[in-house]
């Protein structure tokens, strides 16, 4: 096998192979199938990794003991990572020996390769293995993009001790190492042992422009992975090695633990001095995210970043951070090989910090929702303003990072003045060579967002002669503080509309800056970009994103190659928020080297301080981090090493009646202390903590219980938040956002029956006393249709039927309250479904269980594929299987008179949080057909599936 480095893995139950999103197949040769062709699978094997593995009878463990790093010299390690190695050669060989791209043994168990679908599927079978999914590409949060929103700057200025002896790796898009942000001197290797004693990483031997000589006592490691992403598919701008080509990563980096006190200018302007969150940390720089010639193909292969985070546990570092996410396809952390990877990490001791990715506002779109990382949301604060003067006397705000004011000058639009042979369309967006120089000259221009770069529109209006622009949004979204050619105020859509209607009715309009100017209604407010909650996970607890961090206009370290020559510059995504919770989480680190991640977690979450979101916790969490306090929160919710269900949020996804929530926290202050409970908000939510009065002592733990109950003043199906605050008698106080949502109705999904005629129980609770009403849809007939398969291979991402697939049509009306389809299995070994709406693959059955079934709720209107498969598992007879596939609407007919599906009671007196006996009885249904209804409870999303057979 084929590996670059020592890797480590999870053990969870048998997953089904997932959809081949991100990597596309590679080309298949000519005259072969694209059932032949190849792409980059993750293979998860059962055993422990060695940051998780605690030992047997036959092995040592390997996991790191408490407060330590991992020590990957330890010889309990190399006896135990060599079973793993002959476990995942044994796999390999069952799959006809692929091409492995990279083993993992550290943070998780498995490895990456080249399979084609059928191996895929074999894999899945495979005893030893938890699970197989296609590598996807996920994409950097963050970045100076036009499509990219921002409203301010932030930089913490913690003392220069702060981080002393951490290190922070970040799996990102590699350094460069000459910016002054991580100047040092050289760093041996004994003088590396004495400082971050345990740590193993070096500094990668060789690649395009790199030396190890680069690292230094600042930048102790760098190493880079593009096998997975494709060295072919870089942009020959790139470097393959980790020198950093687009800036990302320099800028993560040095806004995570960056030189104190470095001096910047960007373009003649002196934005003064910067430091990093933790400037006394040591880096260790892992590259595997990648620009692509497409910027649109630029990101992360979870190949790639799998073994940076395998690599970096391996190396000891003590917090990570990765600042990526898939809009696409949002991490599942119950079976997503990266976020199980994160988790094990956390348990060996790494503090995991993530994004909550640049895909809000809407709610739904957090990513890396699990518990074991702290995902941080991004804080735009109202610095880098400007004011723009209005001849009429007028002042409009917005963002502004040029500090040169401009003098009282001509205002011209840029749609009124295109060049000779330019459209209007492009001259009001100031494409390059739209603008009339004779028009433009010495004047300020109104220029509107979109189509082209920001940068490139004061670019053109240089050109032109122009002395300043004003970049005027066209829709609602945030502003951008970026460097511009010439002095640049961005202000927001509605400001834009008075612009052009001042323009359009004043005979001479003419405008001033004034970057000195101050928009008085400004606050600081979670960032439009940001992602956000809720995310629902399988035990129902609600995630959401643990505390927010200034994630706009911040000033660090660049590449020059991607950014106009410069060595700094200004960027926005939750991207740069990231690296300020992992700076602050090594300065706890160092300060508090015997705790653990779920401690420092809690620390950071309990002490932050209140924001403005707009959408409350599901934005910003907690709220904002609060560096002075961190270090000492006086209590906090600890978790052991693979339990995270102590979190220092607490949160019910579904109550009904009423929920006790348990938690314990531990004393971490210097003397006892007496704490007194007290919740705020939580409308509609009568909440109790008993007890409401702990005494703390330090080390100790004690336990408490919050009971909620919902009232009649609820709004049943919506979430509220509040908070739990613990005051202490000697001033600490540690805040917990509470999420709660009431519901009216807690049914059970399915139930199923068999016959033409019969009956079945239906056991609903009531979330709240006083009348439950029912009422049926359907029931709809299906036929279930014979099959006969070939087993042999499927590809997700180019979908076909063949002797192995069969395809079947099905239209979707508005309004479909569900579309089911199911398979069971005659003879033969096994079958797999896929269910695409257009061309777009939205939901699969794959596991290796023989009969498959799915339900797609409240469907989009449509025409829907699905696609049967039989997997190839190895020698086999043909398969013999039955389809059956329904839609289910309000508009679905029922069956003639005198035959159908009822409940009974229709509707019944119910108690809140105390189930009612319903009774589901159907007759004169053909039984040579399969039927499917749903009930529906009146003011409640609940749905109870029907299934007669």
């Amino acid at each position: 096998m084929r590996s670059r480095m020592a890797a480590v893995g999870i053990a969870t139950a048998a997953l089904a192979v997932a959809g081949a999103t991100g990597l596309p197949a590679t080309a298949a040769p000519s005259g072969a199938s694209t059932a032949d062709a190849t792409s980059v699978y993750v293979v998860v094997l059962r055993p422990a990794p060695l940051a998780t593995f605690a030992g047997n009878a036959s092995f040592e463990a390997t996991i790191p003991r408490d407060g330590a790093r991992f020590d990957a010299r330890r010889p309990a390690v190399a006896a135990y990572a060599a079973r793993l190695d002959r476990l995942q050669e044994h796999v390999v060989a069952a799959l006809g020996e692929p091409d492995v791209v990279y083993s993992y043994t550290t943070a998780i168990d498995g490895f990456a390769a080249l399979l084609t679908p059928a191996q895929a599927q074999l894999a899945a079978t495979q005893p030893a293995v938890a699970s197989v999914q296609a590598a996807r590409i996920d994409r950097l949060d963050g970045a100076p993009s036009a499509a990219r929103s921002a409203a301010s700057s932030f930089s913490l200025r913690p003392p220069e001790a702060a981080g002393r002896g951490v290190v922070i790796g970040v799996v990102d898009s590699g350094v460069w190492p000459e910016n002054p942000s991580f100047a040092a001197p050289p760093l041996d290797r004994s003088s590396q042992r004495a400082r971050y004693p345990g740590f193993t990483g070096h500094c990668e031997d060789s690649g395009e422009q790199w030396s190890p000589t680069l690292c230094n006592a600042k930048l102790i490691a760098a190493r880079s992975y593009v096998e997975g992403f494709g060295a072919d598919r870089v942009s020959a701008a790139e470097y393959l090695s980790p020198r950093d080509g687009s800036g990302h990563g320099s800028h993560v980096a040095a806004t995570a633990a960056g030189d104190a006190g470095v001096d910047v200018r960007i373009d003649r302007q002196d934005f003064g001095r910067r430091t990093g969150a933790a400037p006394a940390a040591g880096l260790a720089v892992y590259k595997a995210c990648w620009a692509a010639p497409d910027p649109a193909d630029d990101g992360c292969s979870t190949a790639d970043v799998l073994a940076a985070v395998d690599q970096a546990v391996h190396d000891g570092v003590d917090v990570l951070n990765y600042a990526a996410s898939n809009p696409a396809d949002p991490s599942d952390a119950s079976d997503d090989p990266l976020e199980r990877a994160f988790a094990n990490a956390a348990a060996a001791g790494v503090f995991v910090a993530t994004s909550a990715g640049d895909h809000g506002p809407q709610p739904g779109t957090l990513a890396h929702g699990a518990p074991w990382v702290t995902t941080v949301a991004a804080v735009a604060e109202p610095t880098f303003q400007g004011g723009v003067r209005l001849g009429s006397g007028d002042e409009i705000f917005g963002s502004m990072a040029s500090d040169r004011p401009v003098r009282s000058a001509r205002l011209v639009f840029g749609g009124d003045v295109p060049a000779r042979g330019a459209t209007n369309r492009a001259a009001r967006l100031c494409e390059p060579g739209s603008l009339d120089a004779a028009r433009v000259d010495n004047a300020i221009v109104l220029c509107e967002r979109g189509a082209t770069a920001r940068v490139s529109k004061s670019a053109e209006v240089a050109r032109a002669g122009g002395l300043a622009m004003i970049l005027a949004n066209t829709a609602p979204g945030a502003t951008s503080a970026d460097v511009h050619a010439v002095p640049t105020v961005h202000v927001d859509a509605r400001s834009g509309a008075e612009l052009r209607h001042y323009i359009a009715t004043t005979s001479r309009p003419t405008a001033s800056f004034d970057p000195a100017a101050v928009n008085p209604s400004a606050a600081a407010h979670i960032a439009a970009f940001s992602g956000r909650g809720p995310v629902i996970a399988d035990n129902g607890a609600v995630l959401m994103p643990d505390v927010s961090a200034p994630g706009t206009n911040v000033v660090s370290a660049v590449a020059p190659p991607f950014n106009f020559g410069r060595l700094w510059d200004i960027y926005s995504g939750t991207s740069m928020a990231v690296p300020q919770v992992a700076g602050l989480a090594a300065d706890v680190v160092s300060r508090h080297p015997d705790w653990s991640p779920a401690a420092i977690k809690s620390a950071i979450v309990t002490t932050a301080r209140p924001i403005a979101s707009g959408a409350g916790a599901f934005a910003a969490g907690a709220g904002a981090i609060d560096p002075a306090r961190a270090s000492d929160p006086g209590i906090v919710y600890d978790t052991g090493p693979r339990r995270w269900a102590n979190t220092p949020s607490l949160s019910v996804g579904s109550l009904t009646g009423t929920a006790t929530v348990t938690r314990h926290v531990t004393g971490v202050a210097s003397a006892p202390e007496t704490y007194t409970a007290t919740v705020t908000g939580l409308p509609g939510v009568a909440a109790r903590v008993t007890p409401s009065t702990l005494r703390v002592s330090p080390g100790s733990t004690e336990r408490f219980r919050v009971i909620l109950s919902a009232q009649r003043s609820a709004h049943y199906g919506d979430f509220v938040t509040g908070q739990l605050t613990w005051s202490g008698s000697l001033g600490h106080v540690a805040t917990s956002p509470i999420v709660v949502r009431p519901e009216s109705i807690a049914a059970p999904v399915d139930v199923r029956g068999f016959g033409a005629a019969g009956e079945a129980s239906l056991r609903p609770t009531a979330g709240v006393t006083g009348t439950m009403r029912t009422r049926i849809v359907g029931p709809v007939a299906a036929t279930p249709a014979p099959l006969l398969l070939t087993p042999g291979g499927f590809d997700p991402a180019a979908p076909d039927s063949s002797a192995a697939t069969a395809q079947k049509l099905f239209y979707v009306p508005a309004h479909a309250v569900a579309a089911r389809f199911a398979t069971d299995l005659v003879a033969g070994g096994d079958t797999d479904l896929y269910v695409y709406r257009g061309q777009r693959l939205i939901a699969q059955a794959s596991s290796p269980q023989a009969a498959e079934e799915l339900t797609v709720r409240r469907p989009l209107p449509g025409l829907y594929t699905v696609y049967i498969n039989a997997p190839e598992l190895g020698p086999g007879n043909v398969v013999a299987a039955r389809f059956t596939g329904w839609v289910l609407s309000s508009d679905s007919a029922f069956v003639p008179s005198g035959s159908g599906l009822a409940v009974n009671p229709p509707q019944a007196a119910v108690t809140g949080g105390e189930p009612v006996d319903l009774q589901l009885r159907w007759s004169g249904l053909d039984s040579s057909q399969r039927w499917l209804a749903a009930v529906r409870y009146r003011g409640s999303d609940a749905i109870t599936y029907v299934t007669v057979n």
